[in-house]
């Protein structure tokens, strides 16, 4: 592929440690075999040492450890503290269930920047439904507990499915209580598991009917009742320019997503300014993507980034996304997983964009509808008390 005057700079990477884990989750994107094929491809410690000073000297300044389960392999204390010291702004995903002593003395000395903890539930019960272990629940507060201690910014991150959609809100409530500092971010979408991945995600993901209606929800609690609740206070706010603002915020962002543009590789910083190095050892642009890849701990980091974009084959856009306007996350990289080529038609994320921006219209119209009926009755009040007074 001809970069012609992309400017790329691998600023922020992601090191998959391993794609094996301790739980065993229906949606996991990576997951796969604890077996001994599995080990026997998992680079070592040394090799991911060297491979951090390699992404340092490139321009690397952010690098997030993940998996998989990163702390389950039993030499992660030897990686991370190498890592650690090198001077990276560090990340962390793991799901909490996994931190001893060991781990929360480490983390103590040499505490990322920010930790991501996935919670899959607010029960044992649903734990075991998600990720086939009661006890794990049990094991993710007290690793959440020990966290919450370092100085690291915490994420609370979630993955909804049909088994634990009914905890949602216990999940939020809980993640809000941990403090204001804490944050909570929901993964709506689940795509299809990509290089090898075991999970079942098709037959246990929400419909896109329901990821709407749950979307819907999140909407009323984050922004519209906020929204409401301001012009309530200022009814004088131009209400139409407002809503004006959040449509067009809403369209940029979409159109960041999917297309090719200039200065991208895949419409994104994938391959650009960004990159993942695999459990196995392959440089591709992100976890979802595998349509190329270079071969670092083989080549060398250098010159396995700059010939990464010769070894990308991009497909048209599917005939049917071709003219469509409606708002999609649909990407090369989704496509890909949901239907094995950059260039096919991902019809569930296509159902549910459809869902989603009908869903959208009609509540921005609700919202327009009940911020004007409120701006009528707060301004009527104020003229009453006025009147009174006078």
């Amino acid at each position: 592929m001809d970069t012609g005057s992309i400017i790329r700079i691998p600023l922020n990477g992601t090191f998959e440690l391993t794609a094996r884990c301790n739980l065993h989750c229906k949606m996991c994107l990576t997951r796969i075999d604890n077996d001994a094929k599995s080990l026997m491809n998992e680079k070592s410690a040394k090799e991911w040492i060297d491979m951090a000073r390699q992404v340092k000297q490139a321009g690397t300044l952010g690098l997030l450890l993940t998996g998989g389960e990163p702390l389950l392999r039993p030499d992660f204390a030897e990686i991370y503290s190498e890592i650690a010291s090198m001077g990276f702004v560090l990340s962390i995903y793991t799901n909490a269930t996994l931190i001893t002593d060991e781990i929360f003395d480490l983390f103590r000395k040499l505490p990322p920047h920010n930790i991501g903890v996935t919670v899959y539930g607010a029960s044992g019960k649903t734990y075991r439904l998600v990720t086939g272990s009661s006890d794990a629940y049990d094991r993710m507060l007290e690793g959440v507990d020990r966290l919450r201690r370092l100085p690291s910014r915490l994420t609370v991150r979630t993955t909804i499915i049909k088994d634990n959609l009914e905890d949602l809100d216990r999940i939020s409530t809980w993640a809000k209580g941990l403090g204001p500092e804490v944050g909570f971010n929901v993964s709506r979408i689940v795509t299809m598991p990509v290089r090898g991945g075991i999970a079942d995600a098709k037959a246990h993901r929400l419909s896109p009917a329901e990821n709407v209606a749950m979307l819907k929800k999140i909407y009323m609690d984050r922004i519209i009742e906020p929204l409401t609740a301001f012009f309530r206070i200022q009814p004088d706010i131009d209400i139409s320019e407002k809503l004006a603002d959040i449509l067009k915020e809403r369209e940029e962002e979409y159109n960041r997503i999917g297309h090719k543009q200039e200065g991208t590789i895949y419409g994104c910083e994938a391959g650009v300014n960004s990159y993942t190095i695999t459990w196995d050892g392959k440089l591709i642009g992100c976890q979802i993507l595998d349509d190329c890849c270079t071969y670092p701990f083989e080549e060398g980091f250098i010159k396995a980034w700059e010939d990464f974009p010769s070894k990308v084959k991009l497909l048209p856009l599917p005939d049917k996304c071709k003219g469509c306007s409606t708002p999609c996350t649909s990407c090369y990289a989704t496509r890909l997983a949901e239907t094995g080529s950059m260039g096919g038609w991902p019809e569930y994320i296509c159902s549910e964009a459809k869902l989603k921006e009908k869903m959208e219209e009609d509540l921005l119209k609700e919202l327009y509808a009940n911020i004007v009926r409120t701006a009528k009755s707060t301004k009527e009040c104020q003229k009453a008390v006025l009147s009174d007074r006078i």
